[in-house]
């Protein structure tokens, strides 16, 4: 859906101060929110309806900046962000931020940063050296991790065949020479 459809479809006609280019039509905004969400697979909570307090404070930000537009691009940078996702993770958060339709609106300054792509993805060679480390870091951490389960692994199975040499010889499917033959070489 082109942008200009979009705008269109939010706006319904009022009879308030505010002018009808910048008026919203909640119903079909809530629609388009939930829609823009889904399509970048965002894990944000869509919305069920938007209260009037909400509704009053969009309103006043939009007819500040004199555009709809501020809020169409705060919502799709928001829809795409890892941060706004949770998907990112910080000492500050450590199970990662989840952002809300109620957050965005929490400050003006946060719709401007939002829509100016404050909170978009940086691609990784745009890392801070502070973020490549904690990055190196992570990726060190679990790579010493997979080594340890490997190793727990492969003790377990060898625990795991020196028990089975064990039965073997009190069952007597083994020698009591070979028993001791591998008693020595330290299978047993």
């Amino acid at each position: 859906m082109a942008l200009s459809e979009i705008l269109t479809i939010m706006t319904k006609t009022y009879s308030s101060s505010t002018p009808a280019h910048l008026k919203i039509d909640w119903e079909q905004f809530t629609a388009w929110f939930n829609a823009t969400l889904a399509m970048y697979g965002s894990a944000i909570a869509p919305l069920r309806f938007v209260t009037k307090g909400k509704r009053v404070q969009a309103q006043r930000i939009i007819n500040e900046l004199g555009s709809k537009q501020v809020l169409v691009d705060a919502v799709v940078h928001m829809a795409k962000s890892d941060l706004c996702n949770g998907r990112t993770r910080s000492a500050k958060f450590p199970r990662g931020f989840l952002a809300s339709f109620p957050w965005m609106l929490g400050s003006d300054e946060r719709i401007a940063d939002l829509a100016n792509g404050k909170y978009d993805n940086a691609p990784a060679a745009e890392l801070t050296p502070d973020e490549q480390r904690q990055l190196e870091q992570e990726r060190y951490r679990q790579q010493q991790e997979a080594r340890r389960a490997e190793a727990r692994r492969i003790e377990e199975e060898e625990r795991e065949r020196r028990a089975q040499q064990r039965r073997e010889w009190a069952q007597g499917a083994v020698s009591y020479e070979e028993y001791q033959r591998l008693r020595r070489k330290g299978e047993i």
